[in-house]
């Protein structure tokens, strides 16, 4: 696997090296027909693809190859033909053969592939090859496809071989004919990754001590075969055994408890004394709503060691500190700190200075740290200073990150990649308040991370990863993961006014796996993002922060988007406020990201009975049970959070329910069926307007909020929200097989026997009778009779591809359902204006 990206000494267990599985050589002719001469003519997708045919995947599942001619059969296609397929004359087969270093076996070599594929480059660039992009997008697609049919006990090694090579080939593809815009014009694959298990990758992580959050935003990210095969290769030593109760929602391992939580000095067997900051000087220098600063004056014991609080001018240099508490430079009782720690602190503050301004350096650079400089008491104070937090970090001359893992690193011996990676991978990123502190400054280019011996500069790290994306083929696609991870930082904050400002939906995608020790701190911190009323939302009780931060929130850019309803998770349960999000620190991977609003469109705003929101949405109710019959005539035990409803033009809808994956944070504890069953005043609203537009061909899913009518004034529908739910279309050939059952039922409800038992239940006649009995038992084969009489061949086609020979059981049993009212009906939609106050 010479071709894939690794950190220096970095392996993965059990794929170091590929065997050579392949017992003969390559023919030389032409790729896509190699599977018609060696026999194999299912593999060729206009063959395999033909009338009557079937995929070679799915040929595959159903007349397997024997796994070892398959493994040598796709090494020798896939493996050595593509490549001869492509580079042709820039190399021969045995150019990736080499001996093993253990042993006498042979295995496969790619150390030359990235430069040969960069020359191959080079050629179609100039002209000087005859292929075309049409052929090499059809030989990798090919490929992809044929690897869909190696099964779990397929060699590993090899697979990731093949794929790997392709995905190298695919980027290659994209650059040599110019192709710039991926979405519109690329035919080349681009999801190799999905065509391997993920516990290929989370069993190494596991075993390197990654958090399962860290791993979790790893099998999220779309991370390319590139990406996933160097962060396996990383190990995180500094993490060992801290993660045992964390999940794949949050990290815990950092969090720290006011109560127990002590500084700690530099090193473990240092005794030296704290240092308390003058309190009066701290706080004489906030009244006056300046910036305290710290200047620290050594000495030649620790003892002699002063801190000086020094009020800011506009002309002031400083550095601001962003650190994890949990590393220990934080206190909760107190303004102060181990000396041994200021000592340290001063020395790496000084260090940068010449760093900053290199050509004209700072006679003298004070220092901001959260722990001094914002007072513990009292509280009017501290207030004052978390007022402040986006200027300090803002206007700093340099923001100085400090974490444990990143500082065990030597950033000369690594490469930019790996430098990314690991600040990526750090704590930090993993906490809330660091994400201003590091998104301001970074706009500016001012953000620094201390490693071992010295502070490096972000920006710089930004252009080369721009770079490597744009010149190296075989990094490309961990330069992209690394890329897309760092623009949550690097261009969170724009003050080109031709660039949109940091709005809800920016803060939304930036907060995900983030995690804060004090829960009321969230608010402060969004609201410092999105440019709010800090101070409004200090005013009152820690615990309704959240509350006044809501109610804020249509001043922030582009406002409150009404997509927040339709959010899982957590949410506030006082009056006026259900409909908010009790934390934006929730992650659930059902819900999509906020859309950015313009400035314009239909917003929320928070009122004191809820959200004010203009959306559609329809009145649902369960189908009216027919006279006469028990509560469950047939004894089904029916899915209580899956419902089929009948809307206009006979579409029928699977609706379920959107569960969150953490039990108890649903907006009610209710079940589906049963809200449905018991209430009556339902409606359902949603963001789509073409909810109930008819598709013809797949199904169609539209997210919605099932809500209750309280009350209705002045054309504004008054709605308590219930739960979250999917409104999936189900298939034309299911759709018209449920319109014939529908049609089936209301026969049905016309026999004699069903007029019967109505005719019983007027009269008062017991269900326990024998009278009753002997006419309910006639429906069943009254079900039968209808459903064969009529034209119902499409529905009972359907039924049979569903549950083959037990088709006619299957297609009665939905006439039965539907007959006793076991379903719902979607009613009329509002006009897609309609003014909603959800609470």
């Amino acid at each position: 696997m010479d071709h894939l990206p690794v950190v220096p000494a970095g392996t993965i267990q059990g794929l170091e090296t590929v065997p050579l599985v392949c017992e003969k050589s390559y023919d030389g002719g032409p790729f896509l027909t190699y599977p018609i001469r060696e026999g194999k003519p299912q593999i060729v997708p206009d063959i395999a693809n033909g009338p009557g045919q079937m995929p070679f995947w799915e040929y595959e599942k159903h007349y397997p190859t024997p796994n070892k001619d398959f493994e040598a059969f796709c090494q020798t296609w896939l493996f050595i033909g593509l490549i001869n397929e492509l580079l042709g004359d820039l190399c021969t087969s045995q150019d990736f053969v080499r001996g093993d270093k253990v042993g006498d076996s042979k295995i496969i070599s790619t150390s030359q592939l990235r430069g040969l594929v960069d020359q191959w480059v080079k050629r179609v660039e100039e002209g000087s090859s005859t292929i075309t992009y049409e052929h090499v997008a059809k030989c990798l697609n090919v490929t992809h496809s044929t690897l869909r049919a190696a099964g779990s006990d397929f060699d590993l090694r090899v697979k990731v071989c093949i794929a790997s090579v392709g995905e190298l080939f695919a980027h290659a593809t994209n650059k040599a004919f110019g192709i710039e815009d991926l979405v519109l014009h690329n035919q080349c694959p681009g999801t190799w990754h999905l065509l391997f298990d993920e516990n290929l990758w989370i069993e190494p992580l596991k075993k390197s001590n990654w958090c399962p959050s860290q791993i979790e935003i790893m099998m999220r990210s779309k991370m390319s075969l590139q990406s996933l095969y160097f962060f396996t290769s990383m190990q995180d030593p500094i993490s060992a055994g801290r993660h045992g109760l964390c999940d794949n929602q949050k990290c815990l391992a950092y969090q720290t408890n006011p109560k127990n939580y002590a500084p700690q000095h530099v090193i473990k067997a240092c005794r030296c004394k704290d240092l308390y900051i003058d309190m009066s000087s701290l706080n004489a220098a906030v009244k006056i709503g300046a910036l305290p600063l710290l200047r620290i004056r050594e000495a030649g014991t620790l003892d002699d060691l002063t801190v000086e609080i020094v009020v800011s001018q506009p002309d002031t240099c400083y550095v601001a500190l962003s650190h994890v508490w949990a590393d220990g430079l934080g206190n909760p009782k107190a303004n102060a700190l181990p000396r041994c720690q200021l000592l340290h602190l001063s020395k790496l503050t000084q260090n940068l200075r010449a760093k900053l301004s290199p050509e004209n350096p700072p006679n003298e650079v004070l220092l901001w740290c959260d722990t001094l400089c914002c007072p513990i008491a009292p509280t009017e104070a501290k207030n004052q200073v978390l007022t402040q937090m986006k200027s300090i970090y803002e206007q700093a001359t340099g923001v100085l990150v400090l974490e444990a893992s990143i500082r065990l690193y030597d950033s000369e011996a690594m490469g930019p990649e790996e430098t990314c990676a690991r600040i990526l991978t750090s704590a930090w990123m993993r906490r809330l308040w660091t994400l201003q502190e590091g998104a301001l400054p970074a706009n500016k280019g001012r953000l620094w991370f201390q490693f071992r011996h010295q502070a490096v500069n972000l920006r710089p790290l930004w252009q080369q990863m721009i770079r490597l994306f744009n010149n190296d083929l075989g990094r490309k696609g961990l330069a992209h993961t690394i890329l897309h991870r760092m623009r949550t930082i690097t261009t969170f904050f724009h003050h080109d006014p031709n660039t949109p400002e940091a709005d809800l939906a920016t803060v939304d995608a930036a907060l995900q796996h983030r995690s804060v020790s004090v829960s009321s701190d969230e608010p402060l911190l969004i609201g410092t993002l999105l440019d709010l009323d800090v101070a409004g939302i200090l005013r009152g009780s820690e615990e309704t922060r959240i509350h006044r931060m809501w109610s804020l929130m249509p001043t922030a850019v582009r406002g409150l988007s009404k997509d927040i309803l339709f959010r899982l998770g957590p949410r506030l349960r006082e009056k006026g406020y259900r409909w908010a999000p009790s934390s934006m620190l929730y992650h659930e991977d059902s819900n999509s990201i906020l859309q950015t609003m313009r400035k314009g469109d239909n917003q929320g705003i928070p009122t004191q009975h809820g959200l004010m929101v203009r959306l559609s949405g329809h009145h649902v109710s369960f189908a009216n049970r027919p006279a006469g019959l028990p509560a469950n005539p047939w004894g089904i035990v029916s899915k209580e959070d899956v419902l089929y409803m009948r809307g206009d033009e006979s579409c029928w809808y699977l609706v379920s329910r959107r569960r969150p994956s953490v039990e108890g944070d649903c907006l009610s504890e209710e079940k589906f069926c049963g809200v449905m069953r018991s209430h009556t005043n339902l409606w359902v609203t949603h963001l789509e307007t073409d909810f109930q537009a008819r598709k013809d061909g797949d199904e169609q899913t539209s997210t919605a909020l099932l809500t209750r009518l309280v009350q209705e004034c002045e054309e504004v529908k008054y709605v308590q929200s219930y739960m979250h739910i999917h409104a999936a279309l189900m298939r034309q050939t299911s759709r018209e097989m449920f319109e014939a059952a529908y049609r089936c039922a209301q026969k049905l409800a016309e026999s004699a026997p069903a007029q019967q038992l109505a005719n019983m239940s007027k009269n008062g006649t017991n269900m326990e009778s024998p009278e009753y009995k002997a006419v309910f038992d006639a429906l069943k084969p009254e079900i039968f009779r209808i459903a064969a009489s009529g034209n119902n061949e499409i529905a009972m086609t359907t039924a049979r591809q569903s549950s083959g020979k037990d088709h006619d059981v299957l297609f009665g049993a939905i006439i039965g359902m539907l007959f006793i009212g076991d379903y719902a009906i979607i009613g009329p939609r509002t006009p897609d204006n309609q003014q909603w106050c959800v609470d």
